[in-house]
Parts: structure tokens; sequence; C-alpha cells
């Protein structure tokens, strides 16, 4: 066992249990890449033997109990030993971890311990009255062979409530509030009985859900039962639990094993298992925020059988959020889920399922993470990057309007193998959706021309092909040339903006695109390249040198193709281009081109040959190219001269980490030519002090401290260094960094010492040999961040980014060298408003302004474990101030690629990343904001959106999240629609918009916030400060469109641009309902349709309903008080929006009722409820409130008991008459209130500049 160290001091502490632990520093640990432990830690026995220690302790009798003790902090250690391997890895020893779990957990055997049937875990946390509802479902029960395990999470007292209950109940209090978990797992370890269900404190049991559970046991032996649920969607009043609706979501007849290991659809409550079965599986687990239930479930799962009772014997109870009582957990977890779910995948397995891996795949990418089991992520975004009809249209126009001077393509179609199906595979590729004619393709092949073949053909040799192509060439009637060979495929999409984009004839000598790999299985892979890249061009041809669009001028200019080249003949092209003026007019298209087979990554004597050829002639004679991995190479410039570097490196107080990395720099450093300076920032601590005396005392010519009088920030100290070093280079080095390899100083010289160059940067790895920074992406989630952090150091990265050199557009502030004359003329580090790691950033960006590249290498590899610190609010917004534009479109990135996923390199949604109209922009670019996605989401954002984007007036994108500012800058939006935005981080997203985008922005709002109706459901949900939150959303936008003229009264002084745009119905939705019938019952059929947050609305016909219910079969669609429940014929459930008008249409009322109670709030609302009403042809009785003022043909009343009785029985005395009142609604509905074209006209006054 090489862990025997470990082994041995667990055993002298078997006898000698009390150590002594001396905080000062005696001795240096040194890592280095010849280490035993780096081959240890990089294997599974790490985990093996962690396992087998723990288990071996506790099977000593004097050891179990002190482990037992302390299980959970125990567990804690071996679950982060767990989190650093693979879920094939940890299913490999999931018998071992399951069994050493249930032993440190000393899990007792339940046949020796049974009192009951059941034991009840009861947890509770700040919820007396729920409590109490849930304890009288439990009183309830037919079966009494239960006990109750009370755990009250460190909430309120809750004595006092348990005395009405006589069952057996054991209470237990929590020290302090520990979770879920915890708090079950206490009830767990003094539970008695026979087998174990669950209980949430806000859920109840129906009376014979013991009985239930108890039948099935009978006949399932070791199992885990469970039964049916209800889902009661509530709303708490003043203590009152009001029900608003019931669903059966997850109803299903026998138990699903693969989809439980997709998602849970078995709530906790349902189910019970023998409460001996954690002995093998274990407690729930404390390390868990959420769905900690399913990760317990999956473990009993794994290794024994569900039982599925379809009788529904449960009821789960959910609110709306920010009702009182509202889910904590859920509601603080959600924002988590992305991250929750991979957890749960990462720790169980995929049951070896086709099924289960493509479900786990859908579930994350829902949740905006692209899976690495996602079946086909890559075709699915493809197949959203299409033009719209109305897109088509506007495309077609600015074709027709430049087609006469757009540049002219011909793709040479390369054939040297005589294949025709790969050949016509190629030219069936030729497609797009609006055709510029500028795009052909011609066939170079060894095969003669068909007879019937219309296509420009030139037959050619194995051989000599390249002369060939150099005469066609010479020949061509065209402006560009692109090589495609035979079986590659042009993609729709690529091929289109390619089209387009010649339309404006780009002043660039060659252009590469992205492009597609097929890979086994039914996916593509993508390789979605950065914008012209040298070293990372040089380090791996491979993955920037294929299907380059060349301009033929430029291609003649250097005397065509190289006819010797064959194989790398366009990386041989793109070499000459590039030692004839750099990188100047290489241009790129970020969008995928060609469709192709995976390349075979190999050493090619070939591209290195051209590699070498290529820097020789840049004036490095001495240089060298070697091949470190296939297709992956590494150039020595072979430099003669070793100037003085200069190692700065800071000190303040961090003694320890300073001599680590002194003492490493001395060790580990071949580069001979070198000097540390010491700057001590003020330090205090009279070690450091001692320890730095000590050095000046050595009068080292190597080693030197340099003093400051006072601190000083980062920038100010670096800027100091530079003019009291004597080095030609500058290298600003982390007292936290350790030097690991001893050719390091060199790797980084190597670039360094290019002209072209202005700074370097190195790998930097955790003591792990994880990846802590590899070059930073601008944007990345915020300013800039590393990309890759967390993986292996010899991961290769998205398209081997983490093993070549390349050039990204900053670097870190961990380890950086530069020239020094360069640092001194562009100023140093900016030592006003920013410092650390924000004026490196825009130290590389003045950098590359001035023509200088920037290199990260992974040749030199650095130890630096410490989490880079977070910027300021305003220190990010000094960048943003700066560089925006450049933030936001990162040359070494693609915009292809989310800026808000950790780690960068994963796909955006196409949505965003799909602009074919940005070329020419010609309608204006609106990013709508919707508050929600029902409601007056719908109908003020969503619905007005798509219309004016399917009539071709908008370009654009619906976005329920504001986006960062370096995404709305990337995006680029003429206008921007802010739907109801309140609370502080979204005014603080708004500060943001107004200060850094140009866009025009718009405040949409379609109620009277200020004051909402006391018994309102969402009154609880808005800010207490509403007022100011409201006004300083409206300072922040350029325009407030409100829904009704009331409003805008009312929100007077808000903002001095206030617009009205009316509430319209979508044709698409309201304009093809099916025809509702009349007299479809004994009695007429009255109703009402309408949400939850119309309870105040409702009660003011209370005894109207309770008066008319035996002259009316009364219907209620949405929410219905449980108050009139008794009196009700019909209630239907509330249904998603996009069904809601065809739902309401099949109702078939023969009257419908809008009353609303006369305040503000409802005098500033829309007439939405009476034209939906109107649209379904309904006659309508309505409140005589100015909402619903106007010239509809509806019937008015008073809000007074007689006068709406008066009425509804005056509709029905004449049904008839009452029939054609309906009539005329729709056609009025019908000829002034839906979203056409007089209708898509306000909003565009409403919503443009």
């Amino acid at each position: 066992m090489l862990a025997g160290d470990w082994e041995l001091w667990i055993r002298v502490a078997r006898h000698n249990p009390d150590f002594a632990f001396v905080r000062r520093a005696s001795v240096g640990y040194r890592i280095h890449g010849n280490q035993v432990s780096q081959d240890f830690y990089r294997s599974e026995r790490p985990l093996w033997e962690h396992l087998h220690i723990l288990e071996l302790n506790l099977a000593d009798p004097q050891v179990k109990p002190r482990l037992q003790a302390a299980a959970e902090r125990v567990w804690a250690l071996v679950e982060g030993r767990m989190s650093r391997f693979s879920a094939e890895v940890l299913d490999k020893y999931r018998e071992d971890i399951d069994r050493v779990r249930g032993q440190l957990f000393g899990y007792a055997a339940a046949a020796d311990t049974d009192q009951c049937l059941f034991s009840i875990i009861l947890t509770t946390y700040n919820r007396p009255a729920m409590l109490v509802d849930a304890l009288r479902s439990v009183a309830a029960q037919t079966l009494r062979d239960f006990e109750v395990i009370l755990v009250n999470d460190h909430g309120e007292p809750v004595e006092a409530l348990l005395k009405e209950f006589d069952f057996p109940l054991t209470y237990l209090y929590q020290g302090r509030n520990q979770g879920l978990s915890a708090a079950r797992n206490a009830g767990l370890a003094l539970a008695r009985g026979r087998y174990v269900c669950y209980l949430d404190d806000d859920d109840f049991y129906a009376p014979q859900h013991l009985e239930t559970l108890a039948g099935a046991f009978e006949n399932a032996g070791d199992a885990v039962v469970y039964t049916g649920v209800e889902y009661v969607a509530e709303r708490v009043e003043d203590g009152v639990r009001v029900e608003l609706s019931r669903q059966t979501p997850f109803e299903h007849e026998r138990y699903d094993r693969e989809r439980l290991f997709i998602h849970n659809y078995i709530p906790v409550n349902t189910w019970a298992h023998p409460r001996a079965l954690l002995q093998g599986v274990g407690q729930f687990d404390t390390g868990l925020t959420a769905f900690e239930d399913w990760d317990l479930l999956l473990r009993l799962a794994a290794r024994y059988p569900l039982v599925h009772v379809p009788e529904v014997t449960a009821e789960v109870r959910t609110r709306e959020g920010g009702s009182d009582g509202d889910d904590h957990m859920l509601s603080r977890e959600r924002e988590r889920f992305a991250s929750l779910y991979q957890e749960m995948y990462r720790r169980h397995s995929d049951l070896g399922s086709e099924r289960v891996r493509k479900g786990r795949a859908v579930q994350l990418r829902s949740l905006g993470v692209v899976a690495k089991g996602d079946p086909t992520p890559v075709r699915t975004w493809l197949s959203a990057r299409k033009l719209t009809a109305p897109q088509q249209r506007l495309a077609n126009d600015y074709v027709t309007a430049h087609r006469d001077d757009s540049a002219r393509l011909t793709v040479i179609l390369l054939d040297l193998a005589g294949d025709a199906a790969l050949r016509q595979r190629s030219l069936d590729s030729l497609v797009v959706q609006v055709d510029a004619g500028n795009v052909v393709m011609q066939v170079m092949s060894v095969d003669t021309a068909p007879a019937d073949s219309a296509v420009a053909w030139t037959q050619c040799s194995e051989q000599d092909w390249p002369a060939q192509l150099n005469a066609q060439l010479a020949q061509l009637d065209c402006d560009w040339v692109m090589l495609l060979q035979a079986g590659d495929e042009l993609i729709a999409s690529g091929l289109q903006m390619l089209s387009l984009e010649l339309l404006a004839n780009p002043d660039c000598r060659a252009i590469f695109a992205d492009a597609l790999f097929r890979q086994d299985g039914s996916d593509y892979g993508a390789a979605l390249r950065p914008d012209f890249n040298l070293d990372y061009l040089l380090s791996f041809p491979r993955g920037l040198s294929a299907n380059w669009l060349f301009r033929r001028e430029a291609l003649l200019s250097l005397g065509g193709f190289a006819e010797d080249a064959h194989e790398i003949i366009e990386l041989d092209a793109i070499l000459r281009l590039i030692n004839q003026q750099g990188g100047i007019g290489l241009g790129h298209v970020p969008e995928p081109l060609v469709l192709s087979d995976a390349p075979v990554l190999s050493d090619s004597a070939a591209e290195r040959t051209a590699v070498l050829r290529h820097v020789q002639a840049r004036g490095y004679e001495h240089a060298q190219v070697q091949a470190v991995r296939p297709g992956q190479y590494r150039v020595d410039y072979g430099h003669v001269e070793q100037p003085l570097v200069s190692v700065v490196v800071i000190v303040q107080d961090q003694m320890a980490a300073a001599q680590r990395c002194v003492m490493s720099l001395l060790e580990h450093t071949s580069y001979p030519h070198y000097e540390i300076l010491l700057i001590d920032n003020a330090s205090e601590q009279a070690a450091t002090l001692e320890w730095l005396q000590s050095i000046e005392a050595m009068a080292s010519e190597r080693l030197k401290v340099l003093r400051t009088p006072e601190r000083l920030t980062y920038s100010d100290l670096c800027n100091q260094a530079a003019l009291n070093t004597l080095g030609e280079y500058l290298l600003l080095l982390r007292a936290e960094v350790a030097v690991l390899d001893a050719g390091w100083l060199d790797a980084l010289m190597n670039h360094a010492l290019r002209p072209e160059v202005g700074a370097v940067g190195p790998r930097l790895v955790d003591s792990d040999g994880k990846i802590t920074h590899a070059g930073l992406i601008l944007g990345l989630r915020g300013p800039a961040s590393s990309p890759f952090v967390g993986e292996a150091a010899d991961a290769p990265g998205y398209m081997q980014r983490l093993q070549v050199d390349h050039n990204p557009s900053a670097l870190g502030d961990a380890c950086l060298l530069v020239r020094k004359s360069v640092f001194v003329e562009l100023g140093g580090l900016d030592a006003g408003a920013l410092d650390g790691q924000a004026a490196v950033i825009d130290f590389c960006l003045r950098l590359a302004d001035g023509g200088h590249l920037l290199v990260w290498t992974p040749s030199a590899t650095l130890l630096h474990a410490c989490e880079p610190g977070g910027m300021t609010v305003e220190v990010e917004d000094t960048l943003y101030q700066r560089w925006l534009p450049r933030l936001a479109r990162d040359a070494a990135y693609n915009a292809n690629f989310s800026l808000v996923r950790k780690g960068g390199f994963q796909l955006t949604d196409p949505q965003i990343s799909w602009r074919p109209l940005d070329i020419w922009r010609p309608q204006p670019v609106v990013l709508a904001h919707p508050a929600d996605v029902f409601g007056c989401g719908h109908y003020r954002v969503i619905q007005p959106f798509n219309a004016l984007s399917e009539a071709g007036l908008v370009d654009g994108a619906l976005s329920q999240g504001l986006m960062h500012a370096v995404d709305l800058e990337r995006y680029s939006p003429d206008v921007v629609i802010l739907q109801r935005q309140i609370g502080d981080e979204r005014l603080e997203a708004m500060r943001r918009m107004k200060a850094f985008s140009s866009a025009f922005k718009v405040y949409e709002l379609d109620d009277y916030l200020p004051n909402l109706p006391m018994k309102s459901a969402h009154r609880s949900k808005m800010p207490k400060d509403i007022v100011r939150s409201l006004k300083r959303g409206l300072s922040l936008v350029d325009r407030f469109v409100v829904s009704t003229e009331p409003l805008a009264e009312a929100l007077n002084g808000y903002h001095p641009d206030i617009r009205v745009v009316h509430n319209r119905l979508d044709p698409r939705w309201w304009g093809q309902l099916p025809a509702s019938a009349r007299g479809q019952s004994r009695k007429p059929r009255v109703g009402w349709a309408g949400g939850s947050s119309h309870t105040g609305d409702l009660e003011l016909i209370l005894d109207v309903v309770k008066e008319l219910a035996a002259e009316v079969e009364w219907v209620f669609f949405g929410m219905c008080p449980d108050s009139l429940r008794p009196y009700v014929h019909e209630f239907h459930p509330g249904v998603a929006i996009n069904l809601y008008p065809r739902k309401l249409a099949e109702l078939n009322l023969d009257l419908a009722l809008a009353p609303v109670e006369e305040n503000l709030f409802n005098e500033c609302k829309s007439n939405l409820r009476l034209l939906e009403y109107g649209a379904c042809g309904y006659p309508v009785i309505c409140s005589d409130v100015r909402c619903y003022t106007g010239d509809l043909p509806v019937t008015r009343v008073k809000n007074r008991y007689r006068d709406w009785v008066d009425a509804i029985r005056m509709h029905l005395s004449d049904a008839d008459a009452s029939a054609a009142q309906g009539k005329a609604l729709q056609q009025a509905v019908r000829d002034h209130w839906m979203l056409d074209e007089q209708g898509l006209v306000a909003w565009q006054q409403g919503w443009l500049p």
C-alpha cells in the first residue's frame, strides 16, 4: 500500500491518540514531475485505499465509535476524494462505497430493533401552521402501527402544537440549522420501525397511505414501495391555505427504472422502504443542497426493486414564489439545477442504456448545458441555423440590389481517387436558401467527365494535379478560389453566410470559416475556430489550415500554389501569404462551411517542413520544429541571445508562499541570466521581516529586496519594479506560484525574444495537476476569465488548445513575462482605476493595440493553486468603459461559443449566434425580455415580437434573462424591451445597459404595481419599495410603454415619454377557434376564467353564485376559491397558455362573467378578459369599472349583489338576444382588437425610436 505513511500514523494514533500540531512551517514539501505520487494520484488507487483504510479502522471496536460520532465530517472527506473520479470509476467501486458508508453511519439491523411497523420521519422548519396540517393527516391514518420522529431543523418552537396528538411521537430539536438531509438523518438515527417513510411539514398523507404501503410490502420483500401522488397548487393568505388547482403530472401504472435515472418522478412522501436497506446504501447525503431524496432513491434503486401502487395516497403542496410558506429550498436552489443534475448524473450510472443517455442529454440541454452524452447537440444547433421566411424575403431584396457588384467564388472539387459517389455527395451540397449566383463549383478529377455532366470539368493526374490546378487558376474568371476534397460537403448555413458576405466584396487576401466533422454515431464534431491566430496555426496546422478561400489575385502574386506541396497545399499558401504581409487581410467567417470526415492526426514531415520554412523566412535561421504529439508541433526559434530577466515577486507577509516561490525558482531554473527582486509591500509580521533581512544580508547579485514605506497597489509595485530592475525583460510573478520544471523560463523566453511578441504566459496547475490558468477569454463570465479551469493538465482542451502554443487576447497576472522597454513605453500597469488582474487585462489589450502578439504556451508549467480574486463592480465598469467592444468579440474565441457558461467553449443559443442579416441589418434588431412566459409576458412582449418578426418588420430574439454587458454588446441590438424589470439584480443589469449600450431602451408595464389589491396573489412578490424600484428602472430607459390610458395617467411623472399600446389578440391563437356551442346542458352554463390573482374579484360574486346555484351550471376555469366549490358544477384547472384559447372556447358557456373590484389597480387594467370572451363568441356581463368602459357590446353592472343577479337573469330570460350580443362582441374583437397589420403598426410606433 503506497499510502503506508497514512496507515502507519493511524496505527500510532490508536495507541497514542493525542497529537500536537505546530503551526510554524518547518519542512519544505517540493512538487516535481518525477514524484512517484504523481502516477499514484492519477490512478484509481487513492479511492480504493481511502475506503480500505477507513474500513480497517471501522473494524476496530475502539476506533469505530469515534469515527461514527464524526460520521458526517468523515464521509465529507471521502466524498471529496470521490469527486475527483468519473462515474465509471465510482460504479466500479459502488459496492465498496455503499458498504463502508453503511458501516460508518452504523445502521443497525432492523429485525433486532423493530418496535412498530412504520417510522414516519417528519421534518419541519418555520412552518408551524402547515406542520399541524401534516400531523393531522398522520393522525387520520387507518393503520395505527406507526411512530413519528419529528425533527425541527432549528426553526420556530412547535412543542405547544403537539399536545393534540396522541400517537407515538419523538420530538428532536436540532441545535443548529443543518438542512433537510441532516434533519432526516437525525430522525433515522431514532427510528425503530420495520419500514421508514418520509413526510415534509407542508405535505399530506391520505388516510389510507400507510395501510396501502403495508399491503404492498406483504409481497414486496426487500423493496421500495411507492404510491400515486397529487400535486396541489395553493396560496397562503393571512395564514389560510387557499387551494388553486390539483394535478397528477407523474401519473403512471408501472415503475420505469430508466425514467428514474433521468429525472425524479417519485416524490419522497410517496415511498417507503425497509429500514434495514440503509445498511447497504447509506443515508441522505448532507453534501447535496437539493435532490437529496432522489440521490438516496437512486442508491436504493441500484440494488433493490421498486414496486408501484398507482392509488393516490399523498399530496405534494406547492406555492407560488413569494407566497407565505414558499418552498425555501426550491426557490434558492433552482439556479443551481444545471450543476445539480450534472452531479447526479456523475454519481449514478446510466445503466448502459441509450435511452437514459439521451434523456439525460435532453434534460441538461433544457437547463442550458450541452452534455457530453447528448446524442446530437451539434446537429440540433445546426438545424436552427436557417433563414426564416421573413429573412429569406429580406435576403432576396439584398441579393437583387447587390448582385452586379458581388465577388464571385469558384469551388474546385478535387477528386484524386476517382470516386463518383463521393464526388456527387460534394456536388449535391451546393445548396442555399437564397441563391446570389456568386458561388459555382468546378471539378478537377482523375476521371473523365461524364457525358451528361453540366459542371465545368478538368481531368488531372494524381502526380501533377498542383501544376494543372495552377493552370486552371490562371484561366478562371472569378475573384475567389476554394479547394474542396471529394466527399466533403458544403454546409447550407455557412455557404449562405459566405454568399451574402461576398456580395459586399470583402477586402481580404484570404478567408477561412469553421468546420464540422463526421464522427462515430449520429452527431457531428464542431471545429469552431478563432480568428487568424499565428502561433495556433504553427503549432496545430490541421486545426486552422483547411478549406480557405483565397483571393485569386493574391494567389497569383505568390506564383500560384506550390506544385510540390500536395497534401499541405493550402497550409503552404497560407504561410507564404503571411510572409508577404503578416496577418493583414486574413479574414474569418465564424460559421461552419464544410462537413468532412474527422482528420486523423499524425506527425507530418511535410507540415513540419512547411512551418520550418516559414519560420526561417522570418529570420530565425537556427529554428527547429519538433513534433510533440500527433499533428502538434513546437517551434524552437533558436535564439542565441540570453538577456537578463528580472523576476519580480511581491511579498506581503505571506512568508511561507514567498519562500517556496524563491526556493523553487533557484532550484528549478535552468535559464542562466535572471535576477529575483523581492518587493516588500510594508510587511508587518516579524518572521517575514526577519527572512527578508537575512536575504539582504546575503548581498546576492541574484536575489535582492526592495522595500516600500507604505502599502501600495499591485500595479504601483510592478511599475516601481520596472524602474529598479536591471533586466531587459520583466517577469511579474505572484508569490503563490512555484516552479516545477527547469526549462520553464527558457520556454517563455523562446517566445518573448520574438520582436512581434509583447508578453508571454505559462500554463498554471494546482497540486492535483488541474488547470488553474490557460490564458484568458475576454468577456467570459465578466470582463475575462480562464477557460478549462479544473481540467487535467494532460487534457487536450477544445481543438487541442491546452496542448499547443496560441495567441490569446489576454494573460493572467500570476506569471507575466514582458519586454521591459515595451512595458515602460506603454506606461506600465494602470495604477489608478485598475489593479491586479484587471490592470493586466488592460495592459494586454494596450499591447495588442500596439501591434504586439501575446503568447500562451503549455511548454512552461508552474504551480499556482490560488483562486483568482473577483473584481469589484467599479473595476469591471472601468474595463467595460474602455474595452467593451473588444471584450465582447475576443478574436481568440468564437462568436458561436457562450460567454456565460463556465469553462468556455460551449455552444451558445443559436437564437443569439445565428445572425444572417447582420451583414447589412435591413431591419432594427430587437432584444425583448418578457417578465414571464405566461399571461402578460405573452400578450405584451412575446406575441407582439413574434408577429413583428414574422412580418419582417424587426429582427432579433426573445430572452427571459437580462444579458450581461459583454453579451449585450456582442448581440448589439438596436432596441431592448424590458418588461416589468424590478429588484436590485435586474436594476443593476439595467444600469449597465444604460451605461454601456447605445440601444434604444423601452420599459413595458401592464399593471399599476404601486398599489396591488390587498388580496392579490402577486402582492407579496412585490418589493416593499416598489415605487423607488419602478422609478429607478424607468430612469434607465428611453421610453415607457403601458397598456391603457388610465395606467399612463396614474404613472404620469414617472417618465417623460409614456406611450399607450393596447392589448390585442394574436390571430394565430384566437383567430381559428372551434365554434362554442350554446344550450349544451339542462341549465344555462355560466362561467368565469382567470388566474390565481383574482380572489378579491371573485368574492364580489360569492353570494351571486350561491343564489343562482339551482338555476345555472357554474363553470370555473383556472381558479376556484374553496368557498365557491360547493356551488360549482365544473372546475377546470389551468392549462398552458398556448392551450388556453381553445380550452376557453371548449367550455361552451352560455354566459361569461368578468367581475373586478373597483380600485385604482383595476381601473388601470386592460379589457383583455372581454377580448378573450369575445373571441369565443360568449356574451359577457362585467363590472362597470373604468377598465371595461368603451364601445364593446357587453352588459356592464355596478358591483352590487342585486345588479349582478338581475343582469344574469335578464340574459337567461332571452337566450337569443344574449347569443346575439356574444356574436356582436366577437365581430367587434375580430374587426378592431386583433394583432393584425393595424395592430403591428401600433407596436412598431411604441417600441421603435
